[in-house]
C-alpha cells in the first residue's frame, strides 16, 4: 500500500473515532477529557495532512511553523471550550 493510502486510512479512522467521542447524535456537553481527545485527534490529522499530502516533510521549517500555528489555534479552542 502506498504511503498516501495509509495516511488516508489513518485520517479516516480518526474521523470515524471522532463521531462517538464527540457524541455526534446527541446535544450534550463533552467534558474536558473528550474535548481534549477530539482536539488531539484534530492535531494528528492536521499533522498528517501537512506532512504527507502537502509534502512538508521536505520543508521542515514550514512544517514546524504550520504545526505550531495549528497547535496554537487548537489550544485557543480548548481554552475557550473548557472555559464555557
Amino acid at each position: 500500500m502506498t504511503r498516501l493510502a495509509l495516511v488516508w486510512l489513518a485520517m479516516a479512522a480518526l474521523t470515524l473515532a471522532a463521531i462517538p467521542i464527540g457524541h455526534a447524535a446527541e446535544a450534550r456537553p463533552l467534558g474536558a477529557v473528550l474535548t481534549l481527545a477530539l482536539l488531539a485527534g484534530a492535531f494528528v490529522k492536521a499533522a498528517l495532512l501537512l506532512n504527507d499530502y502537502l509534502e512538508l516533510r521536505h520543508a521542515p521549517a514550514w512544517n514546524k511553523a504550520l504545526r505550531a500555528a495549528v497547535f496554537a489555534l487548537l489550544a485557543i479552542l480548548a481554552g475557550l471550550s473548557l472555559a464555557a
